[in-house]
Formats: structure tokens, C-alpha cells, sequence
């Protein structure tokens, strides 16, 4: 086959990132819309929570003029990066969940330059534009990233990491700063994203040429400066006067104990829920590691290979350890691992098994096209029962001027993102419930189905009364919303002595 000469490869690789960015773009349409239903991660509840539990410091500065609410759940106390980046697009946009989804729909495409650049470092060109290709065809991220929650920040994070450590040869000093300060933000980000850095270090020791000088490097750059200024950080929102705030928050975020006897049917369910990230690519990768273990060991010496290993067996030893409390949107930082370990298979096979390339190449494609439909499906198909309902429940709760515009629920945060409505959260808060409940004096309450036996008693002195229920999403216990006035009970007269 003659070879192309340098200016049609240029010409094709700006043809083909005009398509990149042309099929990227579609990520900002329909932005309002819910969370797409009938999808195999319906089971996930950051469609009606975390976007606003997370931009909950965000909004309340908009709404309030003070990111803090006494009392109440506040997470940017401990992961104060999104946080931030959202109330910065607030300054503009005031409260606006579009906006706050625009911005991870942005550092999403990002992310898709950073993975070409990191591959192209330890494969060749096709190889790092297979890449980009099946990030940006993926059903798994284009779902996930359109909502305002941390991962795909994580996972932009992690690939920035990644590319740093990759030029940490031993006579650079830029690549091991570069590490020393975006590592203590991806924690920041989410503490979560721990898994994540012996990937990192792998990669960096392995651009210092896997010296015992080039070990130390890594371990100072990467381990101990990351975690003195993470040690850093929390002893200056102690001495803020957040110290039970930020304490609270791994608490409420704790592991739960691991039922050992239970650990095989666990790691069975954890590995059948792999295909999540990807129906297909998911068993191929399966394949490739098996191949490289029994056939082409080579394939290990390259260290963007085993740095996603990795980053998944990390993962998975997360999702493990959450026993049965994990969600979907846990596997969506393995995407990129997966995807990078089938493109490097397949740069590697193109050179010494045609046969197994072909073969790959074929997955790899047919991957491409059904993923390709799916998001077309989704974009064809926009619902908006949730956003809609939102509205709504902003509507009645403005209408009514006779009672505090406080709305309490688990999902009220989310609310406030979408409508400016003030909400407190049923769940997590730091101060007792029921106590926090008596305070605030919330006007409204939200929940989904049925109120949870556990919250009864914390409404023992109110009365409420239906206002209106809302059908949204394809869960059966998370499929009607519904909204309820509260009324403090009349205090019974105290009988006199």
C-alpha cells in the first residue's frame, strides 16, 4: 500500500477532526432534556441527585450569597473543585443546570484532545484517532457526560495526569510539578480518583526509565506532595470552622463493611456489570488481556498499556468494596482505560498478527456503528418529564405566598439547580434531621413513591398534604415524584397545674 505524503495526512487529520468535533457537538443538544430512559444504566440516581447535590455550594451563593448551609449537606467543604468551576460559570449564567451541564459537556470534548495527544505518545497515529473515535461514539459517555456530576472532571483529570507523566524524563522538572499539583485538585475533584494514581506513577516511573532515583522522584512528585497538600487543605478548612463538615462528609461517603463469605458473588455481579462501559468492547478487551498474558507479553511493556490495567483493577477493587451500593456512573472512569487498551492491541497486531488486527478492527467498527445509532436514538428521542416536572413544582411552590419556599427531599438540591428554588437535603445533612427539619422550617416537601419508613418520624410534627405528583424516569422506585405541602402541627395546650 504506497504511502500517503505528509500533506494528505495532514489534510485527513484535519478532515477527521472536523467529524470529531462535528459528532462532539452533539453532546450540547436537547442539554434541558432528562437523563435518556430505558438505557442499561436506568438504575443510576445521579440523574436526579448528584448534579445538584454537588453544585449545591454553587447555588446557594447565587440564591443566598454564601456557598454554606449550616446544618445541611455540604460537599464542596471537602471536594471544593467543581464547586468552583460551576459558581464561576454562575457569575455569568446565574443558576442554570444547561449551563453547569455545557460545562462538562466542554471538558468531555477536551478530553477527546487529551486522549489523542496521550496515545499518539505510545502509538501510532491511526491507533490514537481509534481512540478518539470510540470515545466519542461511546452511549456511556455521551449519557453521562450531559449531566453536571464529577466523573468525566475525573477522568479529563486523570488523562492530563497521564500525558504529564508520560514526558517525566529524568531531566524534566515541569512534568513531576505538573504532577505535585493537578494530582491534590483530581482528589479534590473526587477523593475517589485515589485508584487512579498508581496508573499515574507507572507511567511517570516508566518515562524516568524505572530507576531506583527515578522511583523516588515519582513517589515525591506524585504521592507524598499530593498528599501533604491534600493534609494541607483539610487543616485550613478546620481552622475555617468546616472541620465537622469535612469529616461528616467521609462519613456519610464511608465503605461498608465487605461481607467476605458473600466476596464471590460479588466480584460476579461487579464483572457482569462491566459491559456497562461497552457492550462490545468490554468481552474484546477481556479477550486482549488474555492474549497478553498467554501470547503477546509484549504488550505489557508498554506503559500506557499497564497503566490501564491499572486504573480498572483500582476501579474495580472501588466497586468491589462498595459491595451491592454501587451505580454505573463508577465504571465510567474505566472508558478510557478500555478503549486504550483495545487501540494499543490493535497497533500492536497490526505489526505481527494481521489476522487478530482484522479481526479486532471488525469489533472495533461494528462498536463504532451501534454506539453511533444509540446516541442518534437518544438525540431522536429527547424526553423532558423531569425538567418539566421541575417547572412545575417551582410554579406552585412561587404561587404560594403563605408559606416558606423551602423545599426539603433528596432530590430537592437538584431542583434548586433547575429552577432557583431554596431546598435542604433529606439526605446526609450533618446535624440531626429532625432537629435540622424543626430549624429550617421547609414549606414543601419532595419525595419519590412513598416517604421512607426511616424519615416518618422526622415529619411526626408536621402535617402534609399532596400538592401534585409527577411521572419522570423508568425506575420503578424512582418513577413518580411527588409534592407535598407542610404544615407545623398545633402544639396540644399544656394542662394547667
Amino acid at each position: 500500500m504506497p504511502v500517503l505524503s505528509s500533506p494528505v495526512c495532514r489534510w485527513l487529520l484535519i478532515a477527521f477532526w472536523i467529524a470529531v468535533l462535528a459528532l462532539a457537538s452533539l453532546r450540547y443538544v436537547h442539554l434541558s432534556a432528562d437523563f435518556p430512559n430505558n438505557t442499561p444504566w436506568m438504575y443510576d440516581q445521579a440523574k436526579f441527585t448528584d448534579e445538584g447535590w454537588y453544585a449545591s455550594g454553587a447555588v446557594l451563593q447565587q440564591i443566598t450569597g454564601h456557598w454554606y448551609a449550616a446544618g445541611d449537606f455540604n460537599p464542596a467543604v471537602a471536594l471544593p473543585v467543581w464547586s468552583l468551576l460551576v459558581g464561576l460559570v454562575f457569575r455569568f449564567t446565574g443558576v442554570s443546570f444547561v449551563a453547569a451541564r455545557a460545562l462538562n459537556v466542554s471538558i468531555s470534548i477536551a478530553s477527546l484532545a487529551a486522549v489523542y495527544l496521550l496515545v499518539r505518545r505510545f502509538a501510532r497515529a491511526p491507533a490514537a484517532c481509534a481512540a478518539v473515535l470510540l470515545m466519542v461514539l461511546s452511549p456511556f459517555a455521551f449519557a453521562f457526560c450531559r449531566l453536571a456530576i464529577l466523573d468525566t472532571l475525573v477522568a479529563f483529570e486523570f488523562c492530563l495526569l497521564l500525558l504529564a507523566a508520560s514526558y517525566a524524563a529524568p531531566r524534566r522538572l515541569w512534568p513531576l510539578a505538573v504532577l505535585a499539583l493537578l494530582t491534590p485538585v483530581m482528589l479534590l475533584t473526587k477523593t475517589t480518583s485515589a485508584v487512579l494514581i498508581p496508573a499515574v506513577c507507572w507511567v511517570a516511573w516508566s518515562a524516568q526509565g524505572r530507576s531506583r532515583a527515578g522511583f523516588l522522584r515519582v513517589a515525591v512528585a506524585a504521592l507524598a506532595v499530593p498528599l501533604a497538600l491534600a493534609k494541607t487543605y483539610s487543616l485550613i478548612v478546620s481552622a475555617l470552622g468546616y472541620g465537622a463538615d469535612y469529616r461528616h462528609f467521609f462519613e456519610a461517603n464511608a465503605m461498608p463493611d465487605i461481607a467476605w463469605g458473600q466476596s464471590l458473588s460479588q466480584i460476579h455481579d461487579v464483572l457482569l456489570n462491566c459491559p456497562w462501559i461497552d457492550r462490545l468492547l468490554a468481552p474484546a478487551v477481556l479477550l486482549v488481556l488474555v492474549l497478553s498474558l498467554a501470547w503477546k507479553r509484549r504488550l505489557w511493556a508498554n506503559p500506557l498499556f499497564t497503566a490501564s490495567c491499572l486504573a480498572i483493577a483500582g476501579n474495580l477493587v472501588f466497586i468491589f468494596c462498595r459491595q451491592d451500593d454501587y451505580a454505573p456512573r463508577y465504571f465510567l472512569i474505566m472508558l478510557a482505560p478500555v478503549v486504550w487498551i483495545a487501540v494499543l492491541a490493535l497497533d500492536e497486531f497490526l505489526t505481527t498478527a494481521r489476522w487478530v488486527a482484522a479481526l479486532l478492527a471488525a469489533v472495533l467498527a461494528l462498536a463504532a456503528a451501534i454506539n453511533g445509532a444509540t446516541i442518534a436514538r437518544y438525540l431522536l428521542h429527547p424526553q423532558y418529564r423531569f425538567a418539566q416536572a421541575a417547572q412545575s413544582i417551582a410554579r406552585i411552590i412561587r404561587a404560594d405566598k403563605s408559606r416558606n419556599p423551602l423545599l426539603l427531599g433528596t432530590s430537592a438540591p437538584q431542583i434548586s439547580l433547575m429552577t432557583g428554588i431554596p431546598s435542604i437535603n433529606e439526605a446526609f445533612g450533618m446535624e440531626d434531621r429532625a432537629t435540622f427539619v424543626a430549624r429550617s422550617r421547609p414549606g414543601w416537601y419532595l419525595i419519590w413513591n412513598q416517604i421512607d419508613p426511616p424519615f416518618q418520624p422526622v415529619l411526626a410534627s408536621y402535617q402534609i398534604e399532596e400538592a401534585a405528583r409527577f411521572p419522570a424516569f423508568d425506575n420503578d422506585d424512582r418513577n413518580l415524584l411527588i409534592l407535598y405541602r407542610m404544615d407545623p402541627r398545633p402544639r396540644s395546650p399544656t394542662p394547667s397545674q
